[in-house]
């Protein structure tokens, strides 16, 4: 990711004035002044560059995913001090995938069960992803009596108001998410394919435009800044 938004971002004119990877260990951003981070690495090196971003007043965006409920909270901490957005997917399309999603949860009956498929490649090291994990939270946010089900096995039926959450890992998936909405005698499919992993670069330096300049201290999500 890192070298797709270097490619990216050059092709846009964008300067990148600093380069941070595991083997940093001096995060000059005194003299580089950068406007905005972009944060795709792992749960340890966003909250160690969250830090430096902290001390030197620097909003700070973040596509890593695989966060503990502590990494969370360090994360907010910091948040208090600099503009931090968290998202697990910069994606476009994704953003609109929400918003149909949270529309068809608000719209359809209440007795249409809910299933959250996610499929990937197999270098992925968090399951279900955080994209399906945030789906999982839009929908929960409207249907706050439901029961998330991680996979399925055995022989237990379907309960009313579970919502089946499925992690696929094959090959060189780059990405797809799929939300079903299942009524009796309709099925309503609400699905994003990603075919080239440019575009969550594209994504991340487009809300980048926009969020550095925000000024105020907050944990950000990805719909605030969009709109």
């Amino acid at each position: 990711m890192g070298q797709l938004i270097i490619k990216v971002a050059n092709e846009s004119g964008h300067e990148i004035v600093s380069r941070i990877n595991r083997s940093t260990v001096y995060y000059d951003f005194v003299s580089t002044k950068p406007d905005v981070c972009i944060d795709f690495s792992a749960p340890a090196g966003t909250v160690k560059l969250c830090s430096i971003a902290a001390e030197c007043k620097i909003p700070i965006l973040v596509g890593t995913t695989g966060f503990t409920n502590e990494d969370l909270r360090t994360i907010e901490d910091f948040a208090k001090v600099i503009p931090i957005l968290v998202s697990s997917n910069f994606s476009i399309g994704i953003h609109v995938l929400r918003k149909l999603v949270r529309e068809a949860a608000q719209s359809l009956p209440k007795d249409f069960g809910i299933e959250i498929v996610e499929k990937h490649h197999t270098k992925k090291k968090d399951a279900p992803s955080g994209t399906a994990l945030a789906i999982l939270s839009d929908i929960k946010s409207i249907k706050n009596d439901s029961i998330e089900l991680f996979g399925r096995h055995g022989q237990s039926e379907y309960r009313s108001g579970e919502i089946g959450i499925h992690a696929i890992r094959g090959g060189d998936v780059v990405g797809e998410h799929d939300v079903y909405f299942f009524g009796q005698g309709e099925r309503l499919e609400i699905a994003h394919q990603a075919t080239n992993r440019e575009i969550f670069a594209r994504g991340a330096l487009f809300i980048a435009e926009k969020f550095y300049k925000i000024n105020t201290p907050k944990l950000y999500n990805l719909e605030e800044v969009m709109g």
